[in-house]
């Protein structure tokens, strides 16, 4: 225990406690809407105190607010700011403690989230964060219980390879000689420049399309996927279509507008939706927009500083030295804010995020979210809801998108009029650190607790609980071995895969991060290949056409897509997160009256995931009663009463006995469990 000499006071940790997770501490818990008023409470005993004051930090300023107390309890009720244009902000507290004879201490957030049991201080402290949001904040509610599988289209299932070849014979004839087949289904993809070009590019085709997208629509069924995530599936002159060409056409590899509609209404009838990748921040040079090479037609600004298309750029000399994404010049970047931009991609009554969306897609995923200003992706969701109010806009953010800043200043789009959701990198961060033993389930716990109380509700709901995408190494691979793979050449991946020891090793692992992924809020995504053993370090391996290896891991995971169908508790239950030795995680969903997080009656619920990543067995021993203690004074007491018998597995025959709310259950080392009422 940290003890500190403050005027001569001796003050303890003891002494002075606030903890942000607390409804004791901090009512409501969690992000709360614009002109919500929260009750902060900070315990102090055994130590004279003259005042108690709370200070804020917001935009302009800070407040400085003193606490009323009556014994050991100091409180203030702060009303969180309203902006007259809308939107939220984030707030950052900590409070400041006049002992008796004047002598000053502080009390803030501790050392590694800002949330939490925080810590006393001598200095103005780390800051407890409160995150407030738009009032009128809402996220679909189908997105909620959502299950995603992310499709990389090239390499997922060949349907029409006559479509196919007729495709690349188009890229071809217009110029592009470098689009080819690979006959292989099975080769490695093209990783080094071939001979006679300068420098690798990612043009080898292996043929998936959005016919075969369509036959595997009950495959996808049997996974219990719900949302279908495509990388870019507009016309482009590589295999993973980032440098878009053409953005009012399919490309003609995947086929045309009519495919595109059987896919839409095929997915539909088996009860899935689609988003499609919006790469909006830039295009390719060789596009009809900026027609490089002069393949297109329309004159492209590269041609002529008179094209339609010319302020769309930035060109500091035309037409050779213009901005350019990360400095490639193969993607100049376009400027968000020029009209013509605008209208053409976003607010035109045809626009090309509109048009998407009245041809059938459920969002978009905007791709690096960070390069778009914030008022452009408060437009584009403008555009999106009123082509569809249930669709779905998602943000490719790496980091905690409430606290992101980009391009000098603080993003909002976490906030309430820009995003719906953000991919969740950091969960994936977090959860291959406490798989491989880099955290304990303690400090693995603090995280989950973090993102649920600095999230707004409406996002944190539907947040992309993702292990791996098309970006990072494949989960297999990354929990089968320790490997640096930004540290190898491409060739040293190409021949870098795991042993067969290894191999299961990462399996035995992967099942216990999926049953994390199903287990949360949020919404479970699976990067294609993943729920079949796929390996693959970083692009473009990555990216290796869909394999069939581990079937035993499919099954596991339709096992774990059934469970959530079953149980929407997992998908918009309250959630509370614990661990009682540091080594094995406890994640409890249960509803309150009845009702989950947002009010909805779904009946008394409660579904317990206990997850034990080391390779040691542990027993947990816990008291239900204490734990429900934790949660809202009007909550079920009887989820698990006290003269329940047992707990069963969801998954298994398992079987748990309860003696007065008292269990005991003993997990084999790399073993998951989830067990729900008998």
């Amino acid at each position: 225990m940290e003890q500190f000499s403050v005027g001569g006071i001796v003050v303890r940790d003891a002494n002075i406690i606030h903890d942000s997770t607390k409804e004791v501490f901090r009512s409501p818990l969690g992000a709360v809407a614009a002109g919500t008023k929260v009750e902060l409470t900070l315990k102090i005993e055994d130590i004279p105190v003259e005042q108690a004051v709370l200070c804020v930090l917001r935009e302009g300023g800070i407040d400085r607010l003193a606490l009323s107390h009556q014994g050991g309890m100091h409180r203030i009720r702060y009303k969180t700011p309203v902006i007259p244009s809308g939107g939220g902000c984030v707030l950052w507290y900590w409070f400041e403690i006049t002992l008796e004879g004047g002598a000053v201490c502080y009390y803030g957030a501790g050392p590694s989230f800002a949330s939490g049991l925080g810590q006393i201080c001598l200095c103005p402290p780390p800051a407890f964060q409160l995150t407030v949001y738009d009032a009128g904040f809402k996220t679909p509610d189908w997105a909620k219980s959502a299950v995603l599988y992310q499709v990389f289209p090239d390499r997922f299932q060949k349907g029409d390879e006559k479509g196919v070849r007729e495709g690349i014979a188009y890229h071809q004839r217009i110029g592009r000689p470098e689009m080819e087949l690979q006959e292989d289904w099975g080769a490695l993809p093209l990783y080094e420049a071939k001979d006679g070009q300068n420098y690798y590019m990612p043009s080898d085709i292996f043929g998936g399309d959005l016919e075969g997208i369509r036959q595997r629509l009950p495959y996808l069924q049997s996974l219990g996927v719900t949302l279908l995530y495509l990388n870019p599936i507009f016309e482009a002159a590589s295999n993973h279509r980032y440098n878009t060409g053409d953005y009012q056409r399919i490309d003609p590899i995947l086929g045309d507008e009519q495919a595109f509609h059987t896919l839409v209404e095929e997915a539909k009838a088996a009860g899935i939706r689609i988003i499609l990748d919006g790469v909006f921040s830039h295009t390719g040079d060789d596009s009809i927009y900026f027609n490089k090479y002069g393949r297109y037609h329309a004159v492209g600004a590269f041609q002529s500083a008179d094209s339609p298309y010319a302020g769309w750029y930035r060109f500091t000399e035309h037409p050779n030295r213009y901005k350019s994404w990360w400095g490639f010049e193969s993607l100049p970047e376009v400027n968000e804010l020029d009209p013509g931009w605008q209208e053409f991609m976003v607010t035109g009554p045809k626009s090309v995020v509109k048009r998407w969306i009245e041809k059938g897609a459920s969002g978009y995923r905007l791709d690096v979210a960070d390069e778009l200003p914030d008022k452009t992706i408060e437009q584009i969701r403008t555009a999106v809801k009123a082509a569809n109010p249930e669709a779905f806009l998602l943000g490719e953010v790496w980091e905690d998108a409430t606290t992101k800043q980009s391009h000098g200043q603080q993003r909002s789009y976490a906030l309430g009029l820009g995003l719906d959701a953000v991919m969740n990198y950091p969960f994936r961060n977090q959860t291959l650190a406490f798989l491989m033993g880099g955290i304990d389930a303690w400090h693995y716990c603090a995280f989950l607790a973090h993102q649920r109380h600095v999230y707004p509700p409406p996002m944190y709901y539907t947040l992309m609980n993702l292990v791996s995408s098309h970006d990072v190494c494949r989960i297999r691979s990354v929990l089968a071995f320790d490997v640096d793979a930004s540290s190898m050449t491409r060739a040293q991946q190409a021949t870098c895969e795991p042993a067969e020891e290894e191999y299961e090793l990462g399996g035995l692992r992967q099942r216990l991060a999926a049953a994390i992924q199903f287990s949360l809020p949020g919404i479970p995504s699976v990067y294609y290949g993943d729920e079949t053993g796929m390996t693959g370090l970083l692009d473009p391996f990555n990216r290796k056409p869909f394999l069939e290896r581990d079937t035993e891991l499919t099954v596991w995971y339709q096992k774990l897509g059934e469970l959530r169908q079953r149980n929407p508790v997992l998908c918009t239950g309250h959630v509370l997160f614990f661990s009682t030795n540091g080594n094995v995680l406890g994640i409890l969903r249960h509803t309150v009256c009845g009702r989950d997080f947002f009010g909805k009656r779904i009946g008394p619920s409660v579904v317990l995931t206990v997850v034990n990543p080391t390779s040691e067995p542990h027993r947990i021993v816990f008291d239900f009663a204490d734990l429900l203690s934790s949660i809202p004074h009007d909550a079920d007491r009887d989820l698990f009463p006290e003269n329940a018998a047992e707990i069963r597995s969801l998954l298994t025959e398992r079987r748990v006995l309860l003696e007065k709310g008292l269990v005991e259950i003993d997990m084999p080392p790399l073993s998951v469990e989830i067990f729900g009422q008998a």
